[in-house]
């Protein structure tokens, strides 16, 4: 884990990691080699354009900058539309998705549970924005250019109420990455409680983020060679139909004291 720089510290503007996210989105791409990908939040396509199986992007707002493959499709609309009415766009299970869409809880909630829905066993689910680098960063009212809102209580989320699933930060540069394994479509926890949840983690002493948030506390340094070595393994046990269990202990590579 990175150390924050002290001089740095009082920066609303400051930004961490050594790594760019946008490598190891890359990487999963090429690695993974899904089989459908779903992206919630487009803006250029920075990160859509990386995506060579079937592919959709969701964005009301999207300003394209950046080619995009043959199979990728955009929908123009908010990821709450899509799922409402749209899904049914997806015609296979999602392998891969990336969520960077609104920066609050809530929504980035909502798109995880529908997500889940669609996904394979064997899907691999990425959040961004999941580690703000200074308290203002992480208002729920944009105060700062560099900005994640508070989705950083999704991490929070996901620890208490599904256990079931392995979580995997990287210290990634500007706001890190949460890779999350071990999907499970069947499982209706986090809808079920949905309201609570929410009311949980929107109560005022959850306004600021801890300390240990900002320090990146158990986020690992990506390492881009381990890093493809686990996600062409977790393509081979897709294609093989392979257990979680088999799954987990091939991610217990990327981090052997928490398996």
């Amino acid at each position: 884990m990175q150390q924050i720089d002290p001089d740095l510290a009082d920066n609303p503007e400051s930004i961490h990691g050594q790594t760019p996210y946008l490598q190891v989105i890359e990487l999963l791409q090429t690695a993974l080699a899904p089989g459908f990908y779903l992206e919630i939040g487009v803006r250029n396509g920075g990160s859509l354009r990386f995506a060579k199986c079937p592919a959709i992007g969701v964005d009301p707002a999207a300003a394209i900058t950046f080619p995009l493959g043959a199979a990728t499709r955009l929908a123009n609309m908010t990821s709450d539309e899509f799922f409402a009415g749209h899904a049914d766009r997806i015609t296979q299970p999602v392998d891969l998705a990336f969520i960077d869409g609104m920066h609050l809880f809530e929504y980035a909630l909502r798109d995880f549970i529908n997500i889940e829905k669609l996904a394979s066993p064997h899907a691999v689910v990425v959040v961004d924005d999941i580690c703000p680098n200074h308290p203002l960063q992480a208002d729920r009212d944009r105060k700062t250019r560099v900005w994640t809102g508070d989705v950083w209580k999704l991490r929070a989320c996901l620890e208490k109420w599904r256990p079931d699933l392995r979580l995997v930060l990287l210290d990634t540069n500007p706001t890190g990455l949460l890779l999350i394994f071990g999907l499970d479509p069947e499982n209706t926890v986090l809808a079920d409680n949905y309201e609570a949840i929410v009311g949980e983690l929107l109560a005022p002493e959850h306004d600021r983020p801890p300390a240990w948030i900002m320090a990146r506390k158990g986020a690992l340094a990506p390492d881009l060679a381990m890093l493809g070595s686990v996600f062409r393994g977790l393509r081979a046990l897709r294609h093989s139909h392979s257990s979680r269990t088999e799954q987990f202990r091939l991610l217990a590579l990327l981090a052997p004291g928490e398996a």
